[in-house]
């Protein structure tokens, strides 16, 4: 028998104690398995956060009191839906100005008559 030859196999040959690139990638995704629902939740309790906090802010935004008020006379066909759309300050609300004119006015619903003068807040 040859105690030494020149032939070597077309097949890597692994050590038995070395782990499989597989088996490796599955122990990873293990550990990392229980990190998955915790990122999860801190996920969901940030998006609820910034929807409390944006919500908040939004409602938040319109207690400043009105520094003066300018006069408008109630035309026919006009709402005050209408009044409030066309004569709100930029980036404010109509629902948040409307709500204003009503409390300004004294108003308790939105009905209002031609010839009516309303006082429109102005900041």
């Amino acid at each position: 028998m040859l105690r030494y030859s020149t032939y070597r196999s077309i097949y890597d040959t692994v050590p038995a104690q070395q782990e499989s690139v597989a088996e490796r990638w599955m122990k990873r995704a293990r550990q990392h398995m229980s990190t998955i629902p915790a990122i999860k939740i801190v996920l969901l309790l940030l998006i609820i956060v910034s929807g409390w906090t944006g919500a908040y802010t939004v409602f938040a935004g319109g207690a400043d009191k009105p520094v003066q008020a300018v006069e408008f006379i109630v035309q026919p066909g006009d709402s005050l839906w209408s009044i409030a759309s066309s004569q709100k300050p930029k980036n404010t609300d109509t629902r948040v100005y409307l709500e204003h004119i009503r409390r300004y006015n004294g108003l308790k619903g939105t009905e209002i008559q031609a010839g009516e003068v309303l006082k429109l807040p102005v900041w």
